[in-house]
């Protein structure tokens, strides 16, 4: 079960996610940076169309044009274009955006303008067919569905009532579209309800130490699952301020003696690891896994992601760290997929960032 711990102090909104009282998740949102634009929704001014590439640069009304990697759509420059931020602007990079729109719920995320209809792989084969078979009857026309873990053993009452709600959401956006100037924001996602959405089906406790923010959620959350903490360190409370602090550092120890060293560059982010000193590299390595995954979870690191483990002789140790890198990634909910371990002992991630 999980708990949310929300803390709002100096102009900042720091969220940690415990699962079963392990560090989940952890994100920080300040008053003086630009808001996330992942799952924001805009109506686009064509502005570059970058010839051979079948892609172009959007003007969104924002400081810096966004990304577009538009296919085989025919796209001119001027031309009005409703489009979902996928990745945020990072380094020198701009936003990415994306024709193919997605909106969430809790068990379902309809999928505007397709056919296409999407199990996820965690529900048994049997569940699946169903939900599948349910999916098809459900749906309306030049509508697809990803059907999320959470949907399992749901009734067709419960898909009809979410798919309805998100049916409905869709073409009052395309109203709203309509009326707005091109550029313009259409939707924008908050942090703390894209959060709660994810996690609401598994939420034991939520606390917070900022009354609006409690009355914003209370008539979301049980009583019984809901609290207003009136202290001055709700992390503390809860031991997990030692975590958030290690997020600032590049360098942490490991218990056997080693140590990583996590740098992020403007292509991709290295771990590296160190032994320390230490003579059992098999063990160093195993360590460095479990507390690297860790920190890429609350990081929220996404995009490419090497680690350089120390390198180890034996080829059943190099595939006993590749299957425990792989279990850790369970954790991240589908996240993050271990691509493969090089001779060399490099081990190549690829994440989405939430």
């Amino acid at each position: 079960m999980k708990k949310i711990l929300v803390s709002r102090r100096k102009g900042e909104t720091q969220i940690f996610i415990l699962n079963d009282d392990e560090p989940q998740s952890y994100f920080i949102e300040r008053d003086n940076e630009p808001p996330r634009l992942v799952g924001s929704i805009f109506k686009a001014r064509v502005e570059k169309i970058l010839p051979g590439m079948q892609a172009a640069f959007l003007d969104i009304g924002r400081d810096k044009n966004v990304f577009l990697q538009f296919g085989k759509k025919n796209l001119c420059e001027g031309d009005t274009v409703l489009v979902q931020i996928e990745k945020d602007a990072e380094h020198y990079k701009a936003a990415r955006a994306t024709l193919e729109i997605s909106l969430p719920s809790q068990k379902i995320i309809l999928l505007p303008n397709s056919n296409a209809i999407h199990i996820s792989r965690k529900i048994p084969p049997a569940e699946k067919s169903r939900l599948k078979s349910l999916a098809k009857e459900l749906l309306p026309k030049n509508f697809g569905v990803i059907i999320r873990t959470a949907a399992e053993n749901s009734t067709a009452d419960e898909l009809t009532a979410e798919i309805n709600e998100r049916v409905n959401f869709w073409h009052e956006l395309l109203k709203v579209a309509e009326n707005k100037k091109t550029p313009s924001l259409i939707y924008g996602e908050d942090l703390l309800e894209k959060i709660l959405r994810e996690n609401i089906s598994e939420l034991k406790v939520f606390v917070t130490d900022n009354l609006k923010i409690f009355r914003r959620v209370e008539n979301l959350i049980p009583e019984e699952n809901l609290l207003h903490y009136e202290g001055e360190e709700l992390f503390k409370m809860f031991g997990v301020d030692t975590e958030v602090k290690n997020l600032q550092k590049k360098e942490l120890e490991l218990n056997s003696g080693g140590f990583l060293v996590i740098e992020k560059t403007e292509a991709l982010t290295v771990i590296d690891v160190n032994t320390g000193g230490t003579d059992d590299i098999f063990r160093t390595n195993i360590e460095a896994a479990e507390l690297a995954m860790k920190q890429i979870r609350l990081r929220n690191i996404g995009g490419i992601i090497i680690i350089d483990f120390v390198n180890m002789k034996y080829d059943a140790h190099k595939k006993n760290l590749l299957e425990y890198l792989e279990k850790l990634a369970q954790i991240d909910g589908g996240k993050t997929f271990i691509v493969d371990i090089t001779p060399l002992g490099l081990v190549e991630i690829t994440r989405q960032p939430f």
